[in-house]
Parts: C-alpha cells; sequence; structure tokens
C-alpha cells in the first residue's frame, strides 16, 4: 500500500522531471528519490515514468496518474483544513433550542454578534417548550438551549444568561391603568392570561406562590398558545398579564404596563447544555456570551 510520502514525490518528480532537484527539495538523497519511485511503479504495475542518463518524463500512465494523485493530495490537504477548523470552532454546527422569551429579548442580538464573529458556523434554531429542551439536551439532540427555568438534572450545567423584572400589563382603558400604586391586593377583582402552563411554568409558579402568600386566589381564565394571543386578549379585555419589563410587545397600541409594589420577581432565562458536550463551537459560544 502506497503512503501519502510515496504520492508526494511522485507529484514533485512528475513536475520538476529532475531527480536530483527534486530530492533537494524535498530533503532526501536521489538515491531514496529513485526507491520511492520504484515502490510506486512495482505497486501499480507499470511504468510510470521514462528514465534516460540525460531526461526524465511521464509515460501515458504515469500523466493519468499524475491526475489522480494531485486530487488524492489536494483532498488530504482539504481533510486535514476542515478537521482543524472543526477542531477549533471556526467551522461547525451548533444545535440551539429555545423559548419564546429568550427570542424576544437577549437571543438575537447575540444570533447577530456569533454571525458575524464566525460566519462559517451553521446554526438550527429550535423553538421547543422547557420540557421538551431538556429531554432534547440529554439525548444530545441539542447541544444547548435557553429557557425561563432550571434543571436539577446532574448531566446538565446551567448559566443565568438575562433577567429583567415582571411587570404587570393590561389594556390602556383597565380600572388599573390610572393607579400611580399596584399591590397585589388589589388584583382580586380581574382574572389572567397567561401562556401555556408548560411554557410559562416558572412566571405561573412564582406569581401565584406569592399571591397565595397573600390569601389571595387568582384566576386563570385563558391560556394561549403565543404571546400576541396574550397581548391581544389583554387589550381587548379586562384580563391582566405578567411580562418580562424588555418585552417588544408591551409597547404595542392599546397596552401598558405597571410595576406591583409587592412582588418584585424576575425573569429569569437560563442557558442550559450538557456537561460533557465538548463541540468547539458551543465554547466559542459561551466566550462570545461573557464578552
Amino acid at each position: 500500500m502506497l503512503n501519502l510520502r510515496d504520492f508526494e514525490a511522485f507529484v514533485a518528480l512528475a513536475r520538476q522531471l529532475h531527480f536530483q532537484d527534486t530530492a533537494d527539495r524535498m530533503n532526501i538523497s536521489a538515491a531514496t528519490l529513485s526507491r520511492i519511485i520504484s515502490r510506486v511503479e512495482e505497486k501499480v504495475g507499470t511504468r510510470l515514468f521514462d528514465r534516460t542518463t540525460r531526461s526524465v518524463s511521464l509515460t501515458v500512465a504515469g500523466q493519468a496518474f499524475l491526475v489522480e494523485a494531485e486530487q488524492l493530495l489536494k483532498q488530504q490537504k482539504r481533510a486535514m483544513q476542515v478537521g482543524q477548523e472543526i477542531g477549533q470552532g471556526i467551522t461547525g454546527h451548533l444545535k440551539l433550542g429555545y423559548g419564546g422569551a429568550a427570542m424576544e429579548t437577549f437571543l438575537p442580538s447575540m444570533l447577530s454578534r456569533f454571525r458575524a464573529r464566525f460566519p462559517r458556523v451553521r446554526i438550527d434554531l429550535n423553538l421547543l417548550p422547557i420540557s421538551v429542551q431538556e429531554e432534547a439536551l440529554l439525548a444530545r439532540e441539542l447541544d444547548i438551549g435557553f429557557f425561563s427555568g432550571s434543571t436539577r438534572n446532574s448531566e446538565l450545567r446551567m448559566e443565568l444568561c438575562h433577567r429583567e423584572p415582571l411587570l404587570l400589563i393590561m389594556a390602556e382603558e383597565h380600572p388599573l391603568s390610572a393607579r400611580t400604586s399596584i399591590r397585589l391586593a388589589d388584583l382580586a377583582p380581574y382574572g389572567f392570561v397567561f401562556g401555556k402552563r408548560e411554557k410559562w411554568v416558572n412566571v405561573y409558579d412564582r406569581f401565584l406562590d406569592a399571591c397565595g402568600q397573600h390569601n389571595l386566589d387568582i384566576r386563570v381564565e385563558y391560556e394561549a398558545d403565543d404571546v400576541a394571543s396574550v397581548m391581544g386578549v389583554v387589550a381587548a379585555s379586562d384580563l391582566l398579564s405578567l411580562f418580562p419589563e424588555g418585552n417588544p410587545l408591551m409597547r404595542r397600541r392599546g397596552i401598558v404596563w405597571r410595576a406591583l409594589d409587592d412582588f418584585s420577581d424576575e425573569s429569569q432565562i437560563n442557558g442550559i447544555w450538557r456537561r460533557d458536550n465538548d463541540n468547539p463551537v458551543l465554547r466559542h459560544w459561551w466566550a462570545l456570551m461573557h464578552e
């Protein structure tokens, strides 16, 4: 079996057509080069060079062999380049899961920054509920997930990526909109609309726990599939909801927001990934996040 060094020697001689010059460029003796070429011809089973004391030329078989040998060396060089680039995270693939809150806050700008720094990395974006993201991370179907929740699984790591206050939202004409001070007890007459519980589990739990501590029974009258639907219901009714302060949809016409005097919880978005994930692209992602 021929090795890459054999192919390199053949191609070098085919280009130079001079044994001593080729040997000098390869830092080997002319005798060593001659033995390599003889071995190549033996393995191929035919003469590849016509040699006289004065000249060296390629045979017809040698010309055809040169085309394939050059292609092989190019492929070998390309394979090394690809391996190095992927190993360094210059190229590669990042499978990213996210909840709606991440895409409505910090994630778009982070994606833009990452694309500018690593334009040859392909990123798959997957909008998934919290439970599905965690399962996908454990199954190695995702490299990283972003959602408003946490994990207790020892195979996963977690890092806080974004936080902002939760504010009460309501229609412009809502009776509470004129108040300069609103407390949890003031919410008793009104119902709420939230997203689906599996997507809003942390807002649900923290807010309802706080209400329970104040002996306040909150009525969740609607669960909507998406944020825009929640906003639409709020704008057209006396129902209330809670949203992170930075959510751009809170600026829509017909909606106002107010802070609660006795509820100061935050929306927290965490990044979750496997402890043993060795994807170099993931390392670059976190390095850029920390800048």
